[in-house]
């Protein structure tokens, strides 16, 4: 299968190069761009020329099919900071729900801190999840594409066995 080197351009972050197959989805260099600059897949654009590149589809639905040098350009999209209404499921406390204003840039810290004061439960024993996935420190809620309206639930460390 052959190879191309992909070299992505931009104007916040040095040259990126890395390694790719023609079968390989848009999807791995975002991915690679999110390790590189900790950009979320979602705020990124790539570019290849003037086309913009779907993370679904193929580097080969781009033509890209041989040993090959492509060069991309990496927009980033800065996410609205809008407020997110949500709801805080308990799960220890009969399903009790607490509404909470957060912002699309709050940290996960920040939202922890926000549930204590409802709760009173301790960032530390806190253990927050939403669509599935458990919220981690030193993350955003952009990073999670929580949108307005979203649950959070609320569930503690069992400490003992």
């Amino acid at each position: 299968m052959a190879s191309c080197i992909c070299i992505v351009h931009s104007e916040q972050w040095p040259l990126m190069t890395f390694d790719a197959t023609e079968s390989d989805k848009v999807k791995k260099i975002n991915e690679h761009i999110r390790s590189q600059t900790k950009v979320s897949v979602n705020d990124q654009i790539l570019l290849l020329g003037s086309k913009i590149l779907k993370p679904q589809r193929k580097l080969s639905s781009y033509g890209i099919d041989k040993e090959t040098t492509i060069h991309l350009t990496l927009k980033v999209v800065k996410p609205s900071d809008e407020e997110l209404p949500l709801f805080l499921v308990e799960s220890s406390n009969e399903g009790q729900r607490h509404l909470l204003h957060v912002r699309r840039s709050s940290s996960v810290a920040q939202v922890k801190e926000m549930i204590e004061k409802v709760t009173t439960v301790t960032p530390k024993t806190q253990i927050v999840t939403c669509n599935g996935k458990r919220l981690e420190d030193g993350k955003i809620m952009a990073d999670y594409n929580i949108r307005r309206g979203s649950l959070l639930f609320l569930t503690m460390h069992c400490i003992g066995g």
